[in-house]
């Protein structure tokens, strides 16, 4: 089994956090997106959009990383990252959805004075912390008592991962602040040893 993923694409570190939770044996290629690998005739064949995260394992290669993670539980069990009962998997995977769908793209914007030319003062960047501050209300919300995001640690928990845990590497930690509960979630998954092993 070979991963293909950069360090600078926060969605594999998804599927590394899995991969290690599982104790699952993968080599992990790194590519070089910016000078457009995976659109060389050698690894084309992996993705036609160039993006990562890739699992090849066999006669299987399959792209984006919810879908690698759903391959990577249907095929190796145990332990468990989605509950037995349809309306739980149900609420895991809405989590895992609002994560790539809600959370990235604020995620992205506040990020952007990184990795653009983009300043810290654009409007843009505001439009994001906010964007990203009522996301974590939400997940306030829905923490409720648990530890967990969906009761017991599972995928939601690992797609959220690599976001939450390097909020304050992007200089917005503050956003932690006033909500105990994801602070403490943000806390007990950073702890976790295929968390921790997975950080930038």
């Amino acid at each position: 089994m070979k991963l293909y993923w950069h360090p600078f694409s926060v969605f594999p570190r998804r599927v590394r956090i899995a991969l290690r939770e599982k104790r699952i044996a993968c080599d992990e290629v790194v590519v070089d997106l910016p000078a457009g690998a995976l659109r060389t005739p050698e690894l084309a064949h992996l993705n036609p959009f160039g993006q990562v995260p890739v699992l090849e394992d066999g006669v299987l290669i399959v792209s984006e990383s919810l879908a690698i993670l759903e391959y990577l539980e249907e095929s190796y069990p145990t332990p468990a990252l989605l509950p037995a009962s349809p309306i739980a998997r149900a609420r895991v995977r809405e989590l895992m959805a609002w994560s790539g769908n809600y959370l990235a793209p604020a995620w992205k914007g506040i990020a952007a004075p990184l990795f653009s030319d983009v300043k810290p003062d654009d409007p843009s960047v505001a439009t994001a912390r906010a964007a990203f501050a009522h996301h974590l209300d939400v997940l306030e919300k829905r923490l409720g008592a648990h530890d967990w995001l969906a009761g017991a640690y599972s995928l939601a928990d690992v797609c959220y991962a690599p976001f939450v845990t390097v909020v304050s590497l992007l200089g917005a930690g503050d956003l932690l602040g006033g909500r105990p509960r994801v602070t403490a979630w943000v806390e007990r998954l950073a702890a976790r040893p295929a968390v921790r092993d997975t950080a930038p």
